[in-house]
């Protein structure tokens, strides 16, 4: 299938081809002249020195020397061509990192707090519930074709400097009775209709973190 991308000329690229290449994290590069955005996805923020190499090395070959930082904790390339990607692909596989889901409707990037697990202050490190929810979600192929693009993001910091407001979903951490958990708020969003998200009034355990995430997904995606 790449194979055949690589051989098709740019210009004859079928537009649902051009389409298709968001579910794997890529955008056409504006203007439009056959180079594409690359996003590569960091659940939380948190990068490994190896992945930060890595990126790295891949804007020096292939990106100009560029990347961006976005919103959503994610590093973005431009300039990537296609005949470059699979092997683009294998690098970020070999240090844990992936673009599948970058763009699309999907589950994007789960964001948190960028210092979770040095932070003094905050009531629990929740980096292990949201490296749980990005290997059930990224590239899951029953949650590749939702209604929407879905927004998660999960922390413990007392500051909310994830915005939790804004998210699709949001898993805010709690303590009650001695048990570390999660707050629900869901619903928020900042695209053609911004609306702040909702809490539901409800004590998640830690350890149903991703019971609670997967069976409101369901409950929108299958009834929308």
């Amino acid at each position: 299938q790449w194979q055949r991308l690589v051989d098709t000329p740019y210009e004859k690229l079928p537009e649902e081809d051009i389409v298709r290449l968001q579910w794997f994290g890529m955008y056409h590069d504006k203007p439009k002249v056959g180079t594409f955005m690359m996003r590569v996805k960091i659940p939380s923020g948190i990068l490994s020195p190896a992945g930060l190499d890595a990126i790295g090395e891949i804007s020096e070959r292939y990106g100009r020397g560029q990347s961006e930082l976005t919103t959503r904790q994610n590093i973005q390339l431009h300039y990537i061509t296609l005949d470059r990607f699979p092997e683009i692909l294998a690098r970020l596989k070999g240090v844990g990192l992936t673009t599948m889901g970058g763009c699309g409707d999907v589950v994007r990037n789960i964001t948190g707090c960028p210092v979770a697990g040095v932070d003094r202050d905050e009531l629990f490190d929740a980096t292990a519930t949201v490296a749980e929810a990005a290997r059930f979600f990224y590239g899951n192929r029953e949650y590749s074709d939702l209604p929407r693009k879905h927004k998660i993001t999960v922390a413990a910091c007392p500051f909310q400097c994830n915005a939790p407001e804004i998210n699709c979903i949001a898993l805010v951490g709690v303590r009650l009775d001695g048990r570390d958990g999660f707050a629900v708020r869901v619903g928020g969003g900042l695209s053609s209709t911004p609306r702040i998200s909702r809490h539901l009034g409800v004590f998640v355990p830690r350890d149903e973190a991703l019971t609670v995430l997967r069976a409101i997904i369901d409950v929108w995606r299958l009834t929308t």
